[in-house]
């Protein structure tokens, strides 16, 4: 899969900044999503790199200097990962680009000594919630809980490594 798209993880200055804007343009044509989601996912950004020290890592696929990608693998407490931002603009779907960021996040928690992987997603996200229990995620919640615009269901899944 090369697409014109290359895929790193050292970080740079804007890269954060980045991860927020690509969730605010393309979750903005979903309902329930919009500014209040952007800011809800920049307060999640920096708790990871402010509150918990940027223990992970994230990576960034690009092209022509564009962020068209991005997954990050969260380091938890007790041998615990959490896939984080798992998101691929509609100009790179089709590609294997979200499986591909995934199995490196996953990989990477392997290789860090993690015993299993969480996330959290939401409805109205099919094609993402397909992608994880493709890769065996199995749901472990779905509970209405408060979220950024008021009251949603929250899927937490997890998958043993």
């Amino acid at each position: 899969m090369n697409h014109d798209i290359s895929i790193r993880h050292n970080l740079q200055v804007g890269d954060l900044g980045r991860i927020v804007a690509l969730h605010g343009t393309v979750y903005d044509a979903l309902p329930g999503y919009g500014l209040k989601f952007e800011a809800y996912v920049a307060r999640t950004v920096a708790e990871y790199y402010l509150d918990a020290g940027g223990i992970g890592r994230i990576w960034m696929a690009e092209r022509d200097d564009q962020l068209v990608g991005c997954a990050a693998m969260v380091l938890r407490d007790g041998g615990l990962g959490q896939l984080r931002w798992v998101l691929v603009d509609a100009s790179a779907r089709g590609i294997g680009l979200g499986k591909d960021l995934v199995n490196r996040a996953l990989d990477y928690a392997r290789n860090n000594g993690c015993s299993s992987v969480s996330l959290e997603t939401t409805d109205g996200l099919p094609e993402s919630q397909q992608l994880y229990e493709r890769l065996g995620f199995e749901v472990t919640s779905n509970e209405r809980e408060e979220l950024w615009d008021g009251e949603r269901p929250l899927i937490r899944m997890a998958l043993p490594l």
